[in-house]
């Protein structure tokens, strides 16, 4: 369980999403353009290296979304604290 764990942490560490946005889209640490959606490429990128179906990447993308908000939230929370 902890290597499929960390497969996925070093899936997520190589896709950063680079703050710059392009006039087309976002930029991933990977390199990749034009990203509509950046959570949905992590999660494409996830599914397709663990080699789990494609009617996951969805579900996976959702479950991105959500844990990204949920930090967001709490580094906000630590920020008022101080």
């Amino acid at each position: 369980m902890d290597d499929l764990i960390e497969r996925i942490r070093q899936i997520i560490d190589a896709h950063g999403e680079d703050d710059r946005a392009e006039d087309a889209g976002r930029i991933c640490g990977c390199g990749a353009t034009r990203l509509s959606d950046h959570s949905r490429h992590v999660a494409e990128e996830i599914v397709k290296r663990l080699g789990l179906r494609a009617e996951y990447v969805d579900r996976v993308g959702n479950e991105v979304r959500y844990v990204t908000a949920l930090f967001d939230d709490e580094l906000t929370k630590l920020e008022g604290a101080e």
